[in-house]
């Protein structure tokens, strides 16, 4: 049986550790700069969010927020429509 773990999101701006023992309490700045693990860009700490694990912390985009902004996504989905080489283009024509 395979079992996986997965922390809840927390604001990266404020969370608490519990796998260290007793709970710790955690802060970042707001206007920090982080490299999120989703986009592998730095982002502000407050877009993101983090996951608190026993080996380490992750932080990702929080939803709506960079790399998962709904303005974002649509714009790179327009841009590898319209970069469909000439194969893609027919094979597309005659599906529909």
């Amino acid at each position: 049986m395979l079992q996986v773990y997965t922390a809840p999101t927390q604001p990266a701006t404020h969370w608490t550790d519990t796998h260290c023992g007793k709970a710790v309490e955690m802060r970042l700045r707001p206007r920090k700069l982080i490299y999120t693990r989703c986009c592998h860009k730095r982002r502000i700490a407050k877009n993101c969010v983090v996951q608190s694990y026993y080996d380490g912390l992750y932080f990702w985009c929080a939803p709506g927020k960079g790399c998962k902004n709904p303005r974002v996504l649509a714009a790179k989905r327009t841009r590898e429509f319209r970069n469909r080489s000439a194969g893609q283009n027919k094979r597309w024509a005659k599906a529909k």
